[in-house]
């Protein structure tokens, strides 16, 4: 570990280094764009003319994106694009999910330890699709449920997250570049438990349409008094080539990380350590642009995870209470992605194959999407059948704006086995290799917007299912099949007055349910201004952030009993000011320094704080 953080360091002072040599030639530029006039002529239309041309040649046209659908929404919208991506706070998917009404993160310590999220108390009810490609657990350690850490989130250009009745389905584009100016940035953050993380980026478009785009990332940290410190190496690459019309690239990202033992305080299992490596990589050739028009796209991908975790015999792992782990685990998987579709104007439509290729087995997942928007609101429908998991479903969206300060909004999900399974509400390991039957989940929510600010107002019901539990965190934790839930969440958000926004969100459910608090809430009140009476020019930006995360006690299922966390409340805080193109931030979590814990029997880190700089210009 200490070898790998000493790389870390190299590779970071090199990023770090790539810009640093360029400062005498650079001039940062404000952040409007001014194209740069032509030599002095006689002939002013012809030094026009040329000017206007230098400016086109700059922009080539983007390499191909995966179809995000329009969310359904009241207010503002579960959207990030890069500038908001990293100075929301947030370090992986997870933090950004814990914003959204009904999802619960899971997480037993700082940056290195896994992290899920639960939506209505169900850990399956997450989907994440970057670029397109359905991100499969490979990780048997997790059980069914997806590591959040493992997805890159520095790679981003855009996060949508789609909301249905019962279901999220998180939409990652990772990041492209468009202009033939050299594109730098380096991020370096350093803080407490020993955090330090590096980044580097470099991208390029040239004459052709041709592109090169090189990002790396490395992490590392360290608890000293509760464990589970650990460090990732990470590279992403892409190559390719786009005209108006077509695109053709090639990408990877590539993670090698490695997490120490994690010690329990209680009557648990301590985590296990890990190391292993994660590998995306796909080629994707596409005609058309899914904004317009018709558009036609296809992708080859293949993801992988080798593991090389230290060995451990049954008894030293008795002696540390961990689980033995005494063998490899290289796990591969195919997927094949076909997908076609027709935009314009308020019509959306779009109708995809995605087929898995793993153990000797093809899996196909047809799927169709209809979508009708204009500004009186929307209505989207999605249908899916799955061959492995041998279920169909069918989900519905709407919301309709009648007035500019009113807005009502709704989702329907139907989701049906192929086979009735006869399983009962009760039932704990029993129910791992059986299906609920067919279900039905939905969500009202009313919206009146008060100035800049909607107040909202939502309902939820949660049919009957099997809850997987977080068995990375102990192999206890067992399945259990719940019956039908309740809740009712109340929100405020948007611009409260000038510069000042709140986003308040807190949700109650009938009564206390595995994996998910009775009572939940988060707090967020900012000040984000670019202070344009003194700084016209747009090169100043600052956002100051509080926030506040409640959640009552929640009950984790074994087959002895149940574990329960305590209730707790954590205060953090977010600074961020921006001077022409570079970033100063620092964040501060559990300002006050409170013992509690979100899984049983695993302390969070006491008050800790990250501070760094983002630094990015075109030379």
């Amino acid at each position: 570990m200490i070898h790998r953080a000493r790389l870390g360091f190299a590779v970071g002072a090199f990023f770090l280094a790539l810009p640093l040599g360029a400062f005498a030639q650079i001039v940062v530029p404000p952040a409007t764009e001014v194209p740069i006039p032509a030599k002095p002529s006689t002939d002013s239309t012809k030094a026009k003319a040329d000017t206007i041309k230098a400016k086109a040649d700059t922009i080539k046209a983007p390499f191909g994106r995966s179809f995000a659908p329009r969310t359904a929404d009241i207010g503002p919208q579960y959207n990030w694009n890069r500038e908001e991506l990293f100075a929301s706070g947030a370090y992986t998917v997870a933090d950004l999910l814990e914003r959204v009404p009904g999802a619960t993160s899971f997480r037993s310590g700082w940056l290195a330890s896994p992290k899920f999220v639960a939506m209505n108390g169900d850990l399956n009810r997450i989907k994440v699709f970057y670029d397109g490609i359905e991100l499969d657990n490979l990780d048997p350690r997790t059980g069914s449920a997806l590591d959040l850490t493992t997805v890159e989130l520095w790679t981003l250009e855009n996060v949508s997250i789609e909301r249905f009745a019962n279901d999220l389905r998180v939409h990652l584009r990772s990041w492209r570049v468009d202009k033939t100016d050299p594109y730098t940035r380096t991020d370096v953050y350093t803080g407490d438990e020993e955090t330090n993380i590096y980044r580097g980026y470099y991208g390029k478009r040239f004459g052709s349409g041709a592109g090169l785009q090189l990002a790396g990332q490395q992490f590392s940290t360290r608890s000293a008094r509760l464990g589970g410190g650990g460090d990732a190496l990470s590279f992403m690459a892409r190559v390719g080539i786009a005209r108006k019309m077509w695109s053709v690239d090639a990408f990877a990202e590539r993670r090698n990380a490695s997490r120490v033992t994690q010690p329990t305080f209680g009557e648990g299992l301590s985590l296990q350590p890990f190391e292993g490596t994660h590998t995306l990589a796909y080629i994707r050739a596409g005609i058309g642009n899914p904004a317009g028009g018709p558009w036609l796209q296809a992708i080859a991908a293949n993801m992988r995870l080798a593991e090389s975790s230290p060995k451990e015999s049954a008894a030293e792992a008795a002696s540390r209470r961990i689980l033995p782990d005494t063998a490899d685990t290289t796990t591969k998987r195919i997927q094949y992605l076909l997908s076609a579709g027709f935009a314009r104007g308020a019509l959306r439509t779009s109708v995809t194959d995605r087929v898995r290729a793993f153990d000797g087995d093809v899996n196909h997942t047809p799927s169709a999407r209809f979508e009708l928007a204009n500004n009186l609101g929307l209505i989207g429908l999605f249908g899916e059948r799955s061959n492995a998991s041998r279920r169909k479903r069918g989900d519905a969206v709407v919301r309709f704006t009648p007035l500019s300060f009113l807005a009502l909004a709704g989702a329907m999900s139907v989701d049906i086995p192929d086979e009735q399974g006869s399983v009962q509400p009760g039932d704990s390991t029993s129910a791992i290799s059986r299906q609920p039957p067919r279900t039905t989940s939905a969500r009202v929510e009313a919206g009146v917007r008060l100035g800049g600010t909607w107040l909202l107002g939502g309902f939820i019901t949660r049919d009957t299912a099997v809850l997987a539990p977080p068995m990375v965190f102990d192999t206890a934790y067992a399945y259990r099949f719940v019956g039908r839930r309740q809740g009712l969440y109340a929100g405020l958000r948007g611009r409260v007055f000038g510069d000042l926004n709140m986003d308040v969100l807190a949700t109650r459910w009938d009564s206390a349910g595995f994996y998910q608090p009775r009572y939940q809430a988060r707090s967020e009140v900012n000040l984000a201004t670019r202070w344009l009476s003194r700084f016209p020019s747009g090169n100043f930006g600052l956002k100051a952030a509080v926030i506040h995360d409640y959640r009552s006690d929640v009950s984790f299922s074994t087959a002895a009993g149940v574990r329960r966390t305590n209730s707790s409340g954590i205060f953090s805080a977010l600074l961020e000011i921006r001077i022409l193109r570079g970033v100063a931030s620092y964040q501060v979590h559990n300002m006050s320094g409170d013992l509690y814990q979100i899984v049983p029997d695993f302390y969070m880190p006491r008050s800790l704080g990250v501070y760094g700089i983002r630094w990015e210009f075109w030379n």
